[in-house]
């Protein structure tokens, strides 16, 4: 098995990618909402370590032998070292969450195909929510949210056969229960299942994605001596009111067509902007949730050069305006609050558009991660997707929320 963390020099996105999943996973003491006992004595530290072997999901014919090696891809080893932060019970949300544990990892893969795909590895952050507690176990379910480098992409001349990575990076989202036993004071042994998800969100075609799922074990060092949970309480106070949110979003996508001929295969493969302005009133309904509503503003330009296509298709000459690339959405969501972290999944319908062939559909999805990172301004990445599956493009998001 070759290493699977191969060599390379920090770029300027790997440190990016560092502070924004420092920002997703990280909760910093000087923007809590509650104030701190001094009986607690903060969060302790650990380290763990994990390995896992399982298998790749069949979900495109690349995957399934029509590659260069004529081998189903069908099965994956991995390696990831993560630091992480054991919460103490100061905060509300502590308790709400039962003493969740959350941190930063990085994880290395192997598919015994590095010419066409590889060797992936990703940053991420990780959030662990015991579900229930023991004197020495905890049964858990853990989520993580990350971005991916060093994938081998689809390439038309050196790479034709993976439709499976059209770009060099991709999303890494995770999520699966695990079972933690406490050998001792400072080591425990964490046995789980995971099922991961790496696409890098219809930002570059072919972007069928690879889905795996198999078991992980982990050995967990406590860098700190660690603190038994004070008793839990019942939180049953939250913030009271309406508020509305503002938010900018931005990202990529290039066409999904089947186009043949001089005149439109020069479309495959180029980027167009994708753009939002969302409005949103929302207002929480527990200590873990809030509902969401309102207004989705979006500005896509592959809209004027689908106009042209289409005109070639049909033997007319035929361009668009630039008011035929704005879009107007009603959308409604559903958010998971942790702290200053909330992980949005939202459902959106186009109420008004030019229609064109090739345009995105109508009735879209998202999924996503937002983090607030001074007083009540936030940053997060989404992905954007059509049928509940696939991917339309990824939006990096700022905004801004506003009592009402």
């Amino acid at each position: 098995m070759k290493s699977l963390f191969p060599s390379a020099g920090i770029s300027h996105r790997w440190i990016m990618f560092i502070l924004f999943l420092t920002l997703s996973t990280s909760v910093n003491p000087a923007l809590a909402e509650e104030k701190e006992e001094e009986s607690f004595p903060g969060p302790s530290h650990f380290l763990r370590g994990g390995f896992q072997a399982g298998s790749v999901l069949q979900t495109n014919d690349f995957l399934n032998g029509d590659n260069q090696s004529g081998e189903p891809i069908d099965s994956f080893r991995s390696l990831r070292l993560e630091f992480g932060w054991q919460t103490d019970g100061s905060k509300d949300w502590h308790h709400s969450y039962n003493f969740p544990s959350y941190g930063i990892g990085i994880y290395g893969a192997d598919y015994n195909n590095d010419v066409e795909l590889g060797n992936p590895t990703s940053l991420y952050g990780f959030f662990e929510w015991p579900l229930i507690r023991g004197e020495r176990w905890k049964f858990n379910f853990g989520l993580a949210f990350g971005l991916t480098n060093d994938w081998q992409p689809y390439d038309p001349v050196t790479n034709p056969k993976n439709v499976a990575m059209g770009l060099g990076r991709s999303v890494h989202l995770e999520g699966g229960p695990n079972l933690e036993y406490r050998l001792a004071d400072r080591w425990a042994l964490i046995g789980g299942l995971t099922f991961t998800h790496f696409s890098n969100g219809g930002t570059q075609r072919p972007n069928h994605g690879i889905n795996q799922v198999g078991p992980l074990l982990f050995v967990k060092y406590d860098t700190d001596t660690p603190v038994a949970p004070p008793p839990r309480r019942h939180v049953d106070q939250y913030p009271d009111g309406w508020d509305l949110t503002v938010t900018g979003s931005a990202g990529k996508r290039n066409l999904n067509l089947e186009l043949i001929g001089p005149e439109v295969e020069k479309f495959l493969n180029k980027s167009y902007f994708i753009g939002n302005l969302t409005l949103g009133v929302g207002r929480r309904f527990s200590c873990k949730s809030r509902y969401v509503f309102g207004l989705d503003l979006g500005y896509d330009e592959s809209v004027g050069d689908l106009i042209i296509i289409d005109g070639i298709k049909n033997g007319v000459n035929a361009n668009g305006t630039t008011g035929d690339n704005f879009e107007l959405a009603l959308f409604a969501g559903y958010e998971i609050v942790v702290h200053r972290t909330h992980l949005i999944v939202h459902f959106a319908y186009k109420i008004l558009r030019k229609d064109v062939p090739g345009r995105l559909p109508d009735l879209y999805q998202r999924l996503g991660v937002k983090q607030f990172f001074y007083q009540n301004w936030f940053a997060g990445l989404n992905v954007r997707f059509h049928e509940i599956g696939s991917a339309d493009n990824l939006e990096w998001t700022i905004g801004y929320k506003v009592g009402l």
